[in-house]
């Protein structure tokens, strides 16, 4: 198990680790051909917190701090990931409100899991640990506050 030197990159790593358990949850139910109506809701409710403030977050105070110190590639496969997730995610909510025993949700919210257990090990291998690496004392904490906002 890795541990992280920055408040930030611990925060997102609890943040990962709860998307993947609740995700996983989702995925094993649908997969059993279970929609349980209160599970989906959750994890259109969790989606919504992702996309809206997880999301922004990277991308606004993050991702710009990658690419200056040379990790722009990352960052951009991180920017599109989230666009795709976007999209996959207003689908899925798209569908469960419609009706959550909609033969659509099995197919919405197995590709939705795919894309974020993948993006999630992608943010775990990479920038987390270049996260550590990167941000000194003063600014991790400053990101730490702001993060918990």
């Amino acid at each position: 198990m890795e541990t992280h030197t920055r408040q930030v990159s611990r925060r997102l790593h609890e943040e990962h680790q709860a998307t993947l358990a609740l995700w996983a949850r989702l995925e094993a139910s649908l997969a059993a051909g279970k929609a349980d109506g209160a599970l989906m809701r959750a994890a259109a409710a969790s989606l919504a917190d992702e996309i809206e403030r997880h999301f922004a977050f990277e991308e606004t105070e993050l991702f710009p701090r990658l690419a200056a110190a040379g990790e722009g590639d990352i960052a951009e496969l991180l920017i599109e990931e989230h666009e795709a997730i976007r999209a996959a995610g207003r689908r899925f909510i798209a569908v469960l409100k419609q009706n959550p025993v909609n033969p659509n949700l099995k197919s919405q919210g197995l590709e939705l899991a795919e894309r974020l257990v993948s993006h999630v090990q992608k943010e775990e291998m990479s920038m987390l640990p270049a996260l550590d690496d990167l941000l000194d004392d003063e600014t991790d904490e400053a990101l730490a506050a702001r993060l918990l906002t």
